[in-house]
């Protein structure tokens, strides 16, 4: 057999063995989940995480199963999340397992690169109507999905940078490697990466705010109470960071929740640390609003990005209504007072958020803290308090070396910095990879890195159908119509 055949088929074997991957995103219920995949676990309603030994079955109204090998049964109407499995065959992962056989081997990576493109591993994720850029890590191994960038903005005006923690990347030939997939159904343009590698002191978190600022957690302190609007407990949900996930109830347009957290007296300020995303519904309800201009959609678009008062209009919309922001309020002598905003982020993925808040005004032993998502919009995972002082970090910012598309088309010019040039994506599938070189290890130190995105998209909306412009003008005009609006289409949906 010619040599460099049996490179290549020692090479295939080993990929048909490993480049198969798995998957585990949340899908929130009653009703049976839509997506293409195996139902490997539940959160039932009462705050309870059930893991099942072999995917479970839906039969009519019921979930069956089978847990620590004795049968397992539910009521579907029981169920408040589905965690879903899918099984993808990922050639991005064939590339990279391909690239690490023996040097003599390289030639077929190349192949194997130009024959068939750098490919992620697919995901079957439900339609969202609209997302995000999915960002994929290398861990040695594979790609891994492992969060999301600029979610929310939805045309250039909107354009933004997003501060992601990145959980699955690890180095390798001192690089780290991620990988930019376009999963959903849109156009993205993405203007700037940038990796930041901050080395801190062991037992100290470091966490991003909105706007980039670098925190420090390291006295993180659960709430004493939680609980929503009818004063029902809601510490299982967001006492800490896990599986449990609280959504407002598809029956009411708003939901309330009223988290206490001990106070220092002399305190001022405070790092509220929030695990929150958006939710799937999210995205569609976007389209949905959206897709009322019809063929006006793009003469919108070009509006908002060139017209500072349409852009501040809608900015002012996305605050009043809270669908692609939250308001945190703290409770004051003069009533719930806004002291911070949450961005939307997710919805796949949940990583921390520090929003600085103002308690100069706030009196007593004892800060309450005020969220109120609009229904179908937010899932919200934990909520912690940090009184600590900030401590100094080693952060070293880095651009990337080398980023080519699947054509082996060098990015890098579009990437290096914020300008007018972008790496667009317009279909979905397309991908590129991206590599930063590793800075060396600080001893003493953990290593804790985020990925600094800028960008915008564009979701793939039908812009033939008949117009209705005077109800999206209602929506962004009239207080509390976009919020009723997503709140009675998100019910229908359950209904």
């Amino acid at each position: 057999m010619n040599r460099w055949l049996m490179i290549f088929v020692v090479a295939v074997v080993a990929i048909l063995a490993a480049c198969s991957s798995t998957h585990r995103v949340a899908v929130a219920g009653p009703g049976a989940p839509a997506s293409a995949g195996e139902i490997v676990g539940i959160t039932t309603s009462a705050g309870v995480e059930v893991n099942f030994d072999r995917p479970a079955s839906i039969q009519g109204t019921q979930l069956v199963a089978v847990v620590k090998d004795k049968p397992y049964e539910i009521a579907t109407a029981g169920v408040q999340r589905y965690w879903v499995r899918t099984r993808t065959r990922s050639t991005a992962r064939t590339v990279g397992l391909v690239a690490v056989v023996a040097a003599g081997a390289a030639a077929v990576a190349y192949i194997a690169v130009a024959g068939t493109g750098s490919v992620s591993q697919k995901v079957n994720l439900p339609s969202t109507g609209g997302c995000c850029l999915f960002i994929y890590s290398w861990d040695g191994a594979r790609y891994n999905f492992d969060t999301e960038a600029y979610t929310g903005a939805i045309t250039r005006g909107l354009e933004r940078d997003d501060f992601s923690l990145l959980q699955k990347v690890r180095e390798q030939n001192g690089e780290y490697r991620i990988m930019l997939s376009n999963d959903n159904d849109e156009t993205q343009y993405t203007n700037q990466l940038e990796l930041w590698v901050v080395d801190q002191d062991r037992g100290v978190t470091p966490r991003v705010g909105s706007d980039g600022s670098l925190y420090s957690v390291r006295e993180p302190m659960a709430p004493v109470s939680a609980r929503d609007g009818q004063g029902k407990d809601l510490m299982t949900w967001l006492a800490k960071r896990d599986g449990l996930i609280w959504e407002p109830p598809p029956a009411e347009q708003r939901g309330e929740v009223v988290l206490t957290f001990p106070k220092i007296a002399a305190a001022k300020q405070a790092k509220l640390v929030v695990s929150a995303t958006e939710t799937l519904w999210a995205g569609e309800a976007a389209g949905h609003i959206l897709g009322l201009l019809g063929p006006q959609l793009s003469e919108w678009y070009q509006q908002v990005d060139g017209d500072p008062a349409a852009r501040g209009e809608l900015l002012a919309w996305m605050a009043r209504e809270e669908l692609f922001a939250l308001k945190i309020e703290v409770e004051e002598p003069t009533g719930w007072q806004v002291r911070g905003m949450l961005p939307i982020s997710g919805p796949f993925v949940s990583d921390e958020r520090v929003v600085l808040l103002d308690l100069s005004h706030a009196v007593g032993d004892t800060v309450r803290v005020r969220v109120r998502p609009p229904a179908g919009f937010w899932a919200l995972n934990s909520f912690a308090m940090d009184y600590s002082a900030d401590l100094p970090a080693r952060v070293t910012k880095l651009a990337p070396v080398r980023a080519r598309d699947a054509g082996g088309r060098d990015l890098l010019p579009a990437l290096l910095a914020a300008d007018d040039r972008y790496y667009e994506m317009h279909e979905v599938g397309e991908q590129a990879t991206v590599a930063f070189t590793a800075p060396p290890a600080a001893p003493g130190m953990e290593r804790t890195l985020f990925l600094h995105s800028r960008g915008y998209y564009h979701m793939h909306i039908p812009e033939n159908g008949q117009p209705n412009v005077a109800a999206f003008q209602q929506i962004l005009t009239e207080p509390g119509a976009g919020a009723a609006l997503s709140a009675k289409m998100f019910a229908e949906m359950h209904r």
